[in-house]
């Protein structure tokens, strides 16, 4: 029931949305079913996936500022 709710109303008034608690159903899984070791190792690829996504966001930021902003700023540059 923490998960998926049938009643949509049920889902509203429990998880703010009539579909369901959807955003808590993977760390729930890896919380109450994997052993300690496997947890550990499932946090640490969440993790590296949050990493990744993070690098490529700072590689399209500094990439819009330079061509962007600095371009105008310092034109020899």
């Amino acid at each position: 029931d923490t998960v998926a709710c049938v009643d949509p109303e049920e889902c509203a008034r429990v998880c703010g949305a009539a579909v369901g608690c959807s955003n808590i159903a993977y760390p729930k899984l890896v919380v109450e079913l994997m052993p300690s070791g496997l947890r550990g190792l499932m946090i640490a690829v969440m993790m590296a996936a949050l990493m990744s996504s993070l690098t490529s966001i700072f590689n399209s930021s500094s990439t819009l500022f330079t061509m962007d902003i600095w371009r105008k700023l310092r034109p020899g540059a």
